[in-house]
């Protein structure tokens, strides 16, 4: 379970980054995975076991919005 986590919080950073770098200042990520949403919005990804999910949440501390919404 670990590593699927993993590479989902991969694929978030990979997609944040990208979009910084195309100048977006405000961007919504829509993810089937709740429990990976949930680590996020919930402000433990700071803390998280898993570096990729304190990368993201090192993302989300940029100067631009990011919204996170679960998607069935």
């Amino acid at each position: 379970m670990d590593e699927i986590f993993k590479i989902e919080a991969r694929a978030i950073v990979e997609g944040m980054k990208l979009a910084w770098l195309k100048g977006f200042k405000q961007v919504e990520i829509n993810y089937d995975n709740a429990m990976l949403i949930d680590t996020i919005c919930n402000r433990f990804a700071s803390i998280s076991n898993i570096a990729e999910v304190r990368i993201i949440h090192e993302w989300c501390n940029k100067d631009w919005k990011v919204k996170f919404r679960h998607v069935l």
